[in-house]
């Protein structure tokens, strides 16, 4: 699979010349990385590729995995130094979802990505391209690259029969791709942290990581064309109260540190409480209260994880007012200390 971000060849160093000027091709530019890791599973068609950052422009590594084949995910954590010009040529493209963490290189074509950002690409063309650093800060981009007939696979396309609502995703290759952009939500912004610390090895880290990218590409999807994905079992709620559900999920998710109770919940999407607690069951296999908590312990944990806040101010940004309420709350989602998170131990 050929892709502008990621290439799972092996790579040979060589210095920069002194008269190379910043604007360099695609093949070049590729062929400044250190082979740093590597690790193939040939049976299983899964693969690992760290490559070390070119010194002369900064540090960092970007790591490849390749979890089956057409489907792939890589990692990058770059620290660039020098101002760099990209010219990568006309190419087919696979589907791309790409989640920016932070951001400091990307493409005028299509806009600046900026932190908080997560674009979408369908598959078809892409046009001759130059990436540009926008900044020198330190891009941490989570990228996933799916092969179109791999996708049709997962969600269960058959014969061709794309729904109306995805046909954006599938075009030709002589038509250009489809390209928007939207934002990271909180429960991206989770998965997209798990994904950073995977704790797993071997055969259970490939299992983790295909479910975290599944459920990325769900989220994704959905902001541009509903719940209504795939066809669904005929005894969920129907789609008009399961809208609703959705409504009352990003309410809990906008006001983490002071949501309303479930009865100004269910008033406010125009639900009973009976209702409310049946779709939540249904749709995420728990109460509205159970979510809630679930939500705010990974966001804890991941605000920990970036070791910006003490534990007081996470605590009272996920709505805890009581630091020993929140820490033994922690304590039993995790089996770690919110101040043992903080310095690193995974739960």
């Amino acid at each position: 699979m050929k892709i502008v971000i990621i290439s799972l060849i092996k790579f040979s160093y060589r210095k920069l010349s002194s008269r190379m000027t910043t604007k360099i091709p695609e093949e070049e530019y590729w062929q400044l990385f250190r082979l740093a890791k590597e690790y193939t599973d040939t049976q299983n068609k899964y693969s690992e590729t760290l490559l070390e950052y070119p010194q002369d422009f900064g540090s960092g590594s970007i790591l490849n995995i390749e979890l089956r084949e057409g489907l792939l995910l890589t990692i990058e954590d770059v620290q660039r130094l020098k101002n760099l010009t990209l010219d990568v040529q006309a190419q087919e493209h696979p589907l791309g979802f790409y989640f920016y963490l932070s951001a400091g290189f990307g493409s005028p074509r299509y806009g600046m990505p900026q932190k908080g950002d997560a674009f979408l690409f369908g598959g078809g063309m892409m046009p001759q391209t130059l990436y540009n650093n926008f900044s020198l800060d330190t891009d941490k981009v989570i990228y996933i690259h799916i092969e179109p007939e791999v996708f049709k696979k997962f969600v269960g396309i058959e014969n061709d029969t794309v729904p109306p609502q995805l046909k954006y995703l599938f075009r030709h290759p002589d038509e250009e791709y489809y390209v928007i952009n939207g934002k990271i939500n909180t429960q991206m912004q989770i998965i997209l942290q798990q994904i950073w610390q995977c704790p797993y090895q071997g055969l259970v880290k490939r299992m983790y990581l295909e479910s975290k990218i599944l459920e990325l590409m769900a989220l994704r999807l959905q902001q541009h064309i509903g719940e209504d994905i795939t066809p669904k079992p005929v005894d969920i709620p129907k789609r008009s109260l399961m809208e609703k559900i959705y409504q009352a999920r990003e309410i809990l998710e906008l006001h983490l540190n002071n949501p309303p109770t479930v009865l100004q919940l269910a008033e406010k999407v125009g639900l009973s409480h009976y209702q409310l607690k049946q779709g939540f069951q249904k749709g995420f296999g728990s109460t509205a209260f159970q979510y809630l908590h679930n939500l705010r312990m990974e966001k804890a944990r991941l605000l920990l994880y970036e070791r910006n806040m003490s534990v007081t101010q996470v605590a009272n940004t996920v709505g805890y007012s009581h630091l020993g309420q929140f820490a033994a709350a922690f304590k039993r989602k995790f089996g770690i200390s919110p101040n043992e998170c903080l310095k690193g131990k995974l739960g």
